[in-house]
Parts: C-alpha cells; sequence; structure tokens
C-alpha cells in the first residue's frame, strides 16, 4: 500500500540526479579532504521536511561524473546527523567525482557535485604522516606515525607499520607489518621494525584500520624508504673444559666458534700459558686448530710437551682480518 507519506516523497525527489534539490529534500554534499593517495574524508547531510522518510544518507563517487548509488558509495541508515567516512581504494593521480546522497521514501536525492584528485603514489597525506626511521640497525628500525587531525573520529581500531621491498607496501601486498591494537595508540605513535635483512631496501609507511572486524578499512600515511647499514662482524667463541691425558702428557681441549661473516676468519685455535691466566695469541703458546670451513665450527687440538704439576690456562682465539684476535672463555688444567 502506498501512503500519501510516500506520495508526497516521491513527488518531492526525483530519480534523476541532476534535480538533487526541492522544497521537501536538501542533500549537501561536503567537500573532500584529507586526501591522500588512496583514501579521502567525504561526507554528506539532509534536511527534510518529513525526517520519518529518511532511510539512508551516504557519499556515492565514481571516476565519471554524476555518480549515483549505481557506483560506490557509502552510507549509514542514521540519517538526523551529518555522515562523514573515508573512500579509500582509490587510484593514486587520479579525478574523483563525489555527491551526498539520501533515501527519501523509495527515491534517492542527490546533493551537489565535487570533484578531487588523489595526490602521487606514496605522497604526504593530510590525515596521517609517516615518521622518518631512527636507531638504524643492520636488523631494525624505529618508526612510527602521526595522526595529523584528530577531529575526525571514525572508531579505529588498530595501527602499525607496513614494510616491503617493493614500492609501495600496503596491508595486501607488504612482505610483513607490526601491528597493535587501538587499545595502546598514542599520538604520535612509535613502534619496533625488526626482523630485517642487512643491506637492504626497505619502503614502509604507517596506517590506521577501522571498521569492523573482518571488513576493515586502511588509511595510509607517505612512504618512506632506507637501507639497512651492512651487519657488523659477529664472533662467538666458547672454550670447553679440558681433559689431561696423564698417560701422554697432555692435554685435549675443544671449541666452538660462530660467526656471520665466516669469510674474514683466517684460523682458530688455542693459547695457553702457566704464568699468564689470560694467555695471548702474541706472547704466548699458541696451537691452530683449523681454518673454518662455515659460520658454526667445532674444533679441537692435543698440547704437548707440557710441564708436570703445573696449571695451564687455557683459551680459544680466532684469528680474522689478518691480524685481529678474538678470544673465548679462560678455562684451566693441573698436569700430574
Amino acid at each position: 500500500m502506498v501512503t500519501a507519506a510516500m506520495l508526497l516523497a516521491l513527488a518531492a525527489c526525483k530519480p534523476d540526479p541532476i534535480s538533487h534539490l526541492t522544497d521537501d529534500v536538501t542533500v549537501v554534499t561536503k567537500t573532500p579532504g584529507y586526501i591522500s593517495d588512496n583514501a579521502a574524508v567525504c561526507g554528506a547531510e539532509v534536511t527534510a521536511n518529513d525526517n520519518g522518510l529518511l532511510l539512508e544518507l551516504g557519499v556515492c563517487w565514481s571516476k565519471g561524473e554524476k555518480p549515483t548509488v549505481d557506483n560506490q558509495c557509502s552510507k549509514t541508515h542514521k540519517c538526523s546527523q551529518p555522515y562523514t567516512c573515508f573512500i579509500d581504494n582509490l587510484e593514486p593521480n587520479t579525478e574523483y567525482h563525489v555527491r551526498g546522497f539520501a533515501k527519501y521514501g523509495t527515491e534517492y536525492c542527490y546533493g551537489d557535485e565535487k570533484t578531487f584528485t588523489t595526490l602521487a603514489a606514496g605522497s604526504q597525506t593530510g590525515f596521517l604522516t609517516t615518521t622518518p626511521a631512527q636507531d638504524i640497525s643492520a636488523y631494525d628500525f624505529v618508526t612510527g606515525g602521526t595522526l595529523v587531525s584528530t577531529d575526525v573520529n571514525f572508531n579505529f581500531q588498530h595501527y602499525g607499520i607496513c614494510i616491503s621491498q617493493s614500492p609501495n607496501p600496503t596491508i595486501e601486498d607488504c612482505e610483513f607489518y607490526v601491528d597493535e591494537p587501538i587499545y595502546y595508540f598514542s599520538n604520535p605513535f612509535q613502534l619496533l621494525v625488526s626482523g630485517l635483512y642487512p643491506n637492504t631496501h626497505y619502503y614502509y609507511r604507517a596506517y590506521m584500520a577501522y571498521g569492523e572486524y573482518g571488513n576493515y578499512h586502511y588509511i595510509y600515511g607517505n612512504i618512506l624508504s632506507l637501507t639497512t647499514p651492512d651487519a657488523p662482524l659477529e664472533i662467538e667463541l666458547y672454550t670447553y673444559f679440558p681433559y689431561y691425558n696423564w698417560y701422554e702428557n697432555s692435554i685435549t681441549v675443544q671449541g666452538y666458534m660462530s660467526c656471520n661473516k665466516p669469510d674474514v676468519i683466517n684460523e682458530v685455535g688455542f693459547c695457553y700459558s702457566y704464568s699468564n691466566p689470560y694467555p695471548q695469541y702474541e706472547s704466548d703458546f699458541y696451537t691452530i686448530a683449523a681454518t673454518p670451513s662455515g659460520s658454526w665450527y667445532d674444533f679441537e687440538s692435543n698440547l704437548f710437551d707440557l710441564s708436570a704439576n703445573t696449571k695451564y690456562y687455557i683459551r680459544s682465539y680466532a684469528r680474522y682480518m689478518t691480524d685481529s684476535i678474538k678470544y673465548g672463555n679462560m678455562v684451566s688444567v693441573d698436569t700430574y
């Protein structure tokens, strides 16, 4: 049954998009703002003689003129207050047309048409900015983001940083991301990005996620990039407790070495002395055990021609880059 009010709605609001202003319904399209390379903040508000007939309020957009609800749109059923939303998944450096709309009875009324152009990919945005990296190491760095405007509330759910070796990282195609629930949010926020590779170029950007679980929308900050430095040389040496072979008056000692750049290791072995608790390669006895062939290496030596009834101090060593020496822990053993 068609009521008298419904007939008035049909008469007041034409389906023709050009007839967006009537005596009964007025839809105003807000000027788009906080434009980025993939999103913008848009909105609309409506006034009507009979608010009971207002069923929807929203915005629609397209690359062509006069967008309608048959194009992309975002809407609410709460028509008594202005509606604001992000429109996202836009293409960079592209002109878009946007209009507010209201469903009045069974028909749609449209507001005035606005246009805007998205920024170039990765450009500085008006809503969220990415913080330049700090404390950069071969494996991690610190970055974050700043929510430029706090006067627009979109029920943000989580925030973070997405990272990729490709130039345009997003949540959908980044190599990995650092994410936190909105409970921990402070403006500006700061996060540690770890798990990186040395001497590698990365692109990164801040993001904010809004919407409902399972249907999040992402707003991104500008893209920044950096190259992680080469990893510092890391050598780990350990001297195992030796044992004394009394029948041949010798000591068998074992060691372990790990190194992230094994090609720089010239040799590994053991220094030993009966007078110096911390025997030196340059001034005390030493025995060469091996030239390592990998990043992890176990090695062993036998020390002969020892004095009886004497305490010997022993520690492993690695000679690297020709003239540099790295020592392991010291152990001692008594001969009989």
